[in-house]
């Protein structure tokens, strides 16, 4: 092809509007006829070699792009995922819950201790009890391994969501930048439900994306369908925060954008999908007893977010900083470039949940987990418009951006080895108590070490729970203990119960540092007169 004379190989451009003329063979920094007469002619990889790089980088493709990801997450976020040095809150518990759904197959009503579990619906652990079983036994790996899938699966929607709104470079940028993020490679890395919240939010706003971009038709339709599905499962997961971020999204979005068009009477289909996934949960629930497991989940004291917990308005502003680091490191960069361009759909709808969330009452680190990935969107849109000035930002990027890829793996598998040599301390204290009573022999205890104990020890039908708070129940109990009992408790809960536990113990046994507690193991029974 010919533009006023000129192949289009040998039309001139101008790099950067100064400089010399150059074709776009001459741009080519891999271009091996510039380093003849050099130290690099064609290097280590010959001309073959850079040959095959030149190919390479003109047909990579979205899909190369989502497979890098897929082996980057798959590096950060699997490595040493069983580790039992250290758990985070309520980890164990979660996973006594599934190896107890695993013994009983039944997956629909979880049960801690045989009791059932009204907090949390069993989106996170009917998968894991499925492969408990058919692995042939409970592991913390696969107690963890949904939410670890569910981060990867995360990482490659916000490639997704990327792409929407920005270009290939950027929407990467953005993906690498979240899988590095300390806060949502370590909840990614425990055995608790919100990472799969967060992914149900994300694949749910990629598909709202792709549906307003689909301006007409039967795929228009099935987008949203698909968006409806997974904001129900968020909605199941976790409540209402499933359905708040992808409204959210399809509001925001839009803006500024020719090529989306918002749902009108086509938001019947995301309706219609989100019920179905509610209606598929909820009415087995109801069935198995008249509903009352469904409005004991329903009324739980977790889904009250108007319990004030934390008088600080500004919670978020410390925790979300921590949480969101090393890419917020770049927020005054991406400020800059928000009041360059004047918009940017990313930042907006964080800065909408922020908002959101800073004016619930009730304040969790976790809840800032949804906003991590577009925040490191907008942050990453800023940083491409920054690099192509500014030299510092770019070898700052460089550098800031890819560490917490390797240094996360080399945490787990490397560093904490060396300076955690040692089993997790409460693992370590129900060893040692079983060691001293056996498996078969009663053991009271508070809410907390049964569910350590019972993990450890593979059974719950021995141990039982001390209502701490209340030293009257806690004394009930203990009168009702068989001789050659065992009590463990911490040097704190047996202050307040001492005088009136003092003559159901016989015997300390020992005494243990667990969890920065001093706890402590009585053989108890009535003392001999």
């Amino acid at each position: 092809m010919r533009v006023s004379g000129h192949t289009w190989q040998q039309i001139p451009i101008r790099k950067g509007g100064r400089g010399l003329l150059k074709t776009p063979e001459e741009n080519n920094p891999l271009n091996p006829h510039l380093l003849r007469g050099t130290n690099l002619t064609y290097g280590f990889f010959g001309k073959r070699g850079f040959q095959m790089i030149n190919i390479f980088r003109r047909q990579r493709t979205p899909f190369f792009d989502l497979f890098v990801l897929a082996i980057l997450s798959a590096v950060v976020l699997f490595l040493a995922l069983g580790q039992n040095r250290h758990w985070s809150s309520r980890e164990i518990r979660h996973a006594e819950i599934i190896r107890e759904m695993a013994e009983s197959g039944d997956y629909l009503v979880p049960r801690l201790l045989g009791k059932v579990y009204y907090d949390k619906p069993p989106v996170m652990h009917a998968p894991a009890a499925l492969l408990t079983r058919l692995m042939g036994g409970p592991s913390m790996t696969i107690a963890r391994l949904p939410s670890a899938v569910a981060g990867m699966i995360g990482i490659l929607a916000t490639y997704g969501i990327g792409l929407l709104f920005f270009d290939r470079r950027t929407a990467l940028i953005g993906a690498i930048a979240l899988l590095g993020t300390i806060g949502y490679s370590k909840m990614a890395r425990e055995a608790r439900p919100d990472m799969i919240l967060c992914a149900s939010i994300l694949l749910s706003c990629l598909c709202l994306g792709l549906g307003m971009k689909k301006q007409i038709g039967f795929p228009r339709v099935l987008w949203l369908v698909s968006a409806g599905l997974f904001a129900g499962l968020g909605a199941i997961t976790k409540g209402p925060y499933g359905v708040l971020v992808p409204v959210l999204f399809a509001v925001f979005a839009p803006i500024r954008r020719q090529d989306f068009k918002r749902p009108r009477s086509d938001w019947f289909w995301f309706a219609f999908a989100l019920v179905a996934v509610l209606a598929i949960w909820a009415i087995p629930a109801y069935l198995r007893d008249n509903g009352e497991y469904l409005r004991n989940v329903l009324s739980q004291p977790d889904l009250n977010v108007t319990k004030k917990d934390s008088g600080n308005p500004f919670y978020y502003l410390s925790h979300g900083f921590l949480y969101s680091l090393p890419p917020l490191l770049f927020l005054p960069c991406a400020i800059a470039d928000l009041r360059r361009r004047g918009y940017s759909a990313p930042l907006a709808i964080a800065g909408a949940l922020f908002v959101i969330i800073s004016c619930i009452p009730k304040k969790r680190p976790h809840y800032f987990l949804p906003l991590e990935p577009f925040i490191a969107l907008g942050i990453a849109n800023a940083l491409v418009h920054y690099c192509k000035s500014s030299q510092l930002v770019r070898r700052a990027a460089w550098l800031i951006i890819p560490l917490p890829i390797i240094a996360i793996p080399l945490y787990f598998t490397t560093i904490q080895p060396l300076i955690q040599p040692y089993k997790n301390s409460e693992m370590y204290l129900a060893q040692e108590v079983y060691k001293v009573t056996g498996l078969n022999a009663q053991i009271y205890c508070s809410s907390g070490d049964a569910e350590v104990l019972a993990w450890v020890g593979q059974q719950y039908k021995r141990i039982h729970r001390l209502n701490t708070k209340d030293p009257h129940l806690s004394i009930r109990d203990l009168c009702n203990a068989e001789a050659n009992s065992y009590l463990v408790i911490s040097e704190d809960d047996l202050k307040s119960i001492y005088k009136d536990a003092e003559p159901f113990l016989k015997k300390l046994i020992l005494q243990r540092k667990a969890h920065n507690k001093k706890k402590m193991l009585f053989l108890i029974g009535v003392k001999d007169t």
